[in-house]
């Protein structure tokens, strides 16, 4: 019976990484049945509670958050809710099971990697049953990809486009650094998932991959000087890229509207993704610069929406929500300059611990990238895989991180 439960233990552990198959209902209780399988083992083998002070820091956002929450007096349940993670996690890894070891984290890597291709081609897959392979490509005249509105419309529950393409970002990552230990494998997930990646056409993602490989190249030149065979792999990887970003009718519409309307005002009916952003960061701004000392706790949204009724003679936030879409920006405007300072410490510490690992700093970088032109930590799917992935690395050691190209 023991040995059944202990089994269970680790698929419940490794089912954590199937994050992109999941509805945030369903992730969130196999979250809490982690939690309860690592009580019991606690209270069955009578281990001694001890929770080491150089991991305080880790949970120190949920402390942020609700800290504030209390002292400004509003108690906002669900947004205490959303930053759970950030205890969460640290805690299950800090008392889990002997037996969850640095194997688990291996395979929930590779099941993390499968779930994500297992979702593209179940995305491709609803497609392809009411439009044709033609279609594919298409394009909207709001230049959004059809492919993209139309799976994130009709599957039975919605990850934001860049969320997703954030899973395909990191399941390639992982495939560079494990190249030769499956390189069938890894070869065809980089295909698949930049495939995919191109079809979301989330143009902060493309450029953080693009980014990734030329970063990857030159981190095999410095630590593989004998791995040129590799650099020619991934070159050549470079290069496809760089043709599929400008040579894409997709991505060059999206990145000439960037181009073509950054500068264009918001007016009635006219607008598109480029001036909308430039709108909400200026409003960002113009916030920011009268911010309380305090923030504007849970009214951040009823700011931005009346800084965009004020200086954009357009209801566009009206048709849609609009956050700040920028993390940093967030933490200013909810809780202040002193908030972001917190944050940043707590940055700090993360890159302490992960510091050993070239694999961990590169998903780490990445993180932080998109945390830039999204609130990525504000939604289920960005904060559960940014504290799952972070708390894999920093609680499962092996290699010292010189020593962690032996997987290149």
């Amino acid at each position: 019976m023991q040995k059944h439960l202990e089994n269970f233990t680790k698929i419940a552990f490794i089912s954590l990484a199937t994050l992109p198959l999941l509805k945030v209902n369903f992730n969130s209780m196999l979250i809490i049945l982690c939690a309860l399988l690592t009580i019991y083992f606690l209270v069955k083998t009578k281990k001694k509670i001890f929770f080491p002070l150089k991991y305080l820091l880790l949970i120190l956002p949920f402390l942020m958050y609700f800290c504030y929450e209390i002292i400004s007096g509003s108690f906002n349940v669900s947004r205490i809710l959303i930053q759970l993670p950030f205890l969460i996690f640290p805690l299950l890894f800090i008392f889990k099971p002997d037996f969850i070891n640095y194997k688990i984290k291996e395979l929930s890597f590779f099941v993390f990697q499968c779930s994500v291709v297992f979702q593209s081609i179940i995305y491709l897959f609803i497609f392809l049953k009411s439009n044709s392979l033609v279609t594919l490509f298409n394009i909207s005249p709001e230049n959004i990809p059809f492919f993209r509105q139309y799976v994130m419309s009709n599957y039975f529950f919605e990850i934001h486009p860049t969320y997703f393409s954030a899973f395909l970002l990191v399941s390639i990552t992982l495939s560079f650094f494990n190249f030769k230990k499956f390189m069938i494998f890894n070869f065809l997930n980089i295909i698949i998932s930049i495939f995919f990646l191109f079809l979301f056409s989330s143009r902060v993602i493309i450029l953080l991959l693009f980014f990734t490989i030329i970063s990857f190249i030159l981190y095999i030149l410095i630590n593989e000087k004998g791995k040129i065979k590799y650099v020619f792999v991934f070159g050549s990887l470079l290069i496809l890229t760089f043709f599929l970003i400008f040579g894409s009718e997709i991505i060059k519409k999206r990145l000439n509207e960037t181009i073509t309307e950054i500068n264009k005002p918001v007016e009635g009916n006219y607008h598109n993704s480029t001036n909308v952003r430039m709108a909400i960061y200026k409003c960002d701004y113009l916030l920011i610069k009268n911010i309380p000392f305090f923030g504007f706790g849970n009214n951040i949204q009823n700011e931005l929406n009346r800084c965009y009724k004020e200086n954009n003679n357009s209801n566009f936030y009206k048709i849609s929500t609009y956050n700040s879409h920028n993390y940093y920006f967030n933490l200013i405007l909810y809780g202040g300059w002193f908030f972001l300072v917190l944050f940043l410490f707590y940055l700090c510490t993360l890159f302490k611990h992960l510091r050993y690992s070239a694999l961990g700093i590169f998903i780490f970088i990445q993180f932080l990238s998109i945390n830039i032109t999204e609130n990525y930590l504000s939604r289920h799917y960005g904060i559960v895989l940014f504290c799952y992935f972070t708390s894999l690395f920093i609680f499962f050691k092996k290699e010292k991180f010189n020593a962690a190209t032996k997987y290149i």
